[in-house]
């Protein structure tokens, strides 16, 4: 339920508003008023019309009230005539951190996964925005989610895909369906056993989530796994805490080599990204990727150190959820948070998926959210 306005108080050229529930009372100053005046942006474009820099500095209201009981507030200013009016929904959703996606993030170990696997069957996924939310919102809460009964073909690969979002372009393409070819340098393109990793470490802007679809497997072993990463920082920043802030501290060096067409992408980061209030925000690992760096000596062993108890947590079944990827289930996962990985096979496997950015899939769930009446 909307929380509704129950007092507003001018002190000098702020104005506290008091709620009528619990939360803190909320300060403004008149010039953020004036800068984000509803009436001051395009009906359309959302955009900002308001002259920011013609707003005078000492500002003058003639009046200010609570309106439609606590619903609204409307301040008249003085000199002008003109009015703005802000709902209270509008300010009580007002966050410093606007770009943030409130979710409830469930970390997970195998066990507390086994028995609540997210999925959501592919008929209701495809004709229910209810579905589509249910699936988001899973991924938001645990890292990844599986859409269940949807026909091998590449047709359907892209018709789930595009249920979320468009297709990111990368080095592979958009859509890319692959066996143990070789068709790209990557080991994703053979039938070797691949450790727990996130993709991306040489991208500037790293994938945000991947969809795997398998198409066939008349194979052998190559059963899928993963790791929730978020869950391993946890774990190191409490048993391992000097070898969790190195790993915050370190940028990595990721790198792709295709000679062949001309490619050399690099990029560094930390494998533990925190954001500004210290929550950790995307996790980065691929001990493939890794280009060759120095340290003075003495942080370089201890960087080691770090790297191998990490690895040592990836690596540990008691966190990692296997599952053998088989035609029929798409899989869709945070590829900030979850690490994946394959077990070797023989025979024929084939796969198909794409790469989506974190902003679009984000701005599909705050778009369901907002039209199911929910925060955003």
């Amino acid at each position: 339920m909307t929380p509704t306005l129950r007092e507003v108080t001018v002190r000098g050229q702020d104005i506290e508003l008091a709620w009528s529930d619990a939360r803190p009372a909320t300060t403004l100053p008149l010039m953020w008023l004036r800068d984000n005046s509803p009436e001051g942006l395009h009906p359309d474009t959302k955009q900002r019309l308001v002259d920011t820099f013609a707003i005078p500095a000492e500002l003058a209201t003639r009046a200010i009230t609570v309106e439609d009981q606590g619903r609204g507030l409307a301040v008249e200013w003085a000199g002008g005539g003109q009015a703005s009016y802000f709902s209270a929904a509008f300010l009580a959703s007002l966050r410093a951190d606007p770009e943030v996606l409130p979710v409830r993030v469930r970390t997970w170990d195998r066990d507390q996964i086994a028995g609540r696997v997210p999925s959501v069957p592919y008929a209701a996924y495809m004709s229910s925005e209810a579905t589509v939310k249910q699936f988001l919102e899973q991924i938001a809460e645990v890292g990844f989610s599986f859409v269940e009964g949807v026909p091998a073909t590449p047709e359907a690969t892209q018709a789930v895909a595009g249920r979320v979002a468009y297709t990111r372009q990368t080095i592979f393409g958009g859509y890319w369906d692959f066996t143990a070819n070789l068709e790209h340098k990557d080991t994703a393109y053979t039938s070797m056993a691949i450790g727990p990793h996130t993709d991306g470490t040489y991208s500037l802007d790293a994938p945000g989530y991947q969809m795997f679809h398998c198409l066939a497997a008349e194979c052998t072993g190559g059963e899928n796994l993963l790791v929730d990463a978020f869950r391993i920082a946890e774990i190191m920043r409490r048993d391992a805490p000097e070898d969790f802030r190195l790993l915050t501290e370190v940028a990595i060096p990721g790198q792709y080599i295709d000679e062949g067409r001309g490619i050399h992408l690099m990029a560094r980061r930390p494998l533990f990204r925190l954001d500004a209030a210290g929550q950790l925000a995307q996790v980065s690992y691929n001990n493939l990727d890794r280009a060759p760096f120095t340290l003075p000596p003495a942080r370089q062993r201890a960087f080691y150190r770090a790297l191998a108890t990490f690895n040592a947590l990836c690596n540990d079944p008691s966190l990692q959820y296997r599952r053998r990827l088989l035609p029929g289930a798409v899989l869709l996962f945070d590829n900030w948070r979850v690490l994946h990985a394959r077990d070797a096979y023989t025979g024929y496997r084939r796969l198909a998926g794409v790469y989506l950015n974190k902003e679009d899939l984000e701005s599909r769930l705050r778009s369901l959210r907002a039209r199911a009446g929910e925060a955003i």
